[in-house]
């Protein structure tokens, strides 16, 4: 979700280009639950996820608040509203990638996800992980300058997004599982620069199988840049 109104066409391309990678893996770990159902993209920012998931489900639209996203998405024929109140009608998935750390009373907002899920549906989760190892294990002070900004209202690590939900109720947790988005070059550039982006200056060291190993090594303790929650509604 962005406030800004106005981007020209190539910073439009640009940033499709920059989330063209997540927006890929997301669909590739959604589809089978999205496969023939009516989604909810919340925060969908310029819609790559919603197009490429467009061609397997029943109907794709989205909540954002930016204007220049929601007419660039209305002018590719997408359905966009500003505010989820504008639909009027109950949804299989709901979608939140990168958002929900911007909200404010986040238990409020899961109350008002679960009343726009049909029964059973399920509500997707992405948000930053506070255990990042840039922040837990190598103590980054410029990393944590980067995140410790004022439009993340929130960071959340696993033992307090699943307090959240399981005291807010009317959810299942069906997985709670953490993703490294970024690999191990950027991980080496904020250590030796102090700053982000090394991932692309330092693509030599983006090999696929030391990328894999990094990951696993993370994810045994819990160090992964994200976290990644399937919900179920049961109430």
């Amino acid at each position: 979700m962005n406030g800004k109104t106005e981007m020209s066409d190539a910073e439009i391309q640009t940033r499709l280009r920059d989330c063209a990678v997540d927006d890929s893996r997301r669909v590739e770990m959604l589809k089978s639950y999205c496969t023939g159902k009516n989604i909810l993209d919340f925060g969908c920012g310029f819609g790559g996820y919603l197009k490429g998931i467009s061609s397997v489900v029943e109907s794709a639209v989205g909540v954002e608040l930016g204007l220049t996203e929601r007419k660039f998405l209305k002018s590719a024929g997408f359905t966009v509203t500003e505010k989820i109140d504008e639909y009027e009608k109950t949804f299989d998935v709901i979608t939140l990638f990168h958002v929900f750390e911007h909200l404010a009373e986040p238990r409020s907002w899961l109350k008002k996800f679960a009343r726009y899920l049909k029964q059973g549906g399920l509500l997707f989760i992405e948000v930053p992980n506070g255990n990042d190892a840039l922040l837990s294990l190598y103590g980054s002070k410029e990393f944590a300058d980067f995140t410790y900004w004022s439009a993340h209202l929130y960071l959340y690590t696993q033992e307090s997004l699943t307090a959240l939900i399981n005291d807010v109720g009317g959810y299942v947790i069906e997985d709670a599982g953490q993703i490294q988005r970024y690999p191990l070059s950027n991980h080496l550039y904020w250590l030796a620069k102090e700053k982000a982006g090394g991932h692309k200056r330092w693509d030599f060291f983006n090999s696929p199988s030391l990328n894999d190993e990094y990951e696993k090594v993370l994810k045994k303790f819990s160090l992964c840049d994200t976290l990644f929650y399937r919900l179920r509604k049961v109430i």
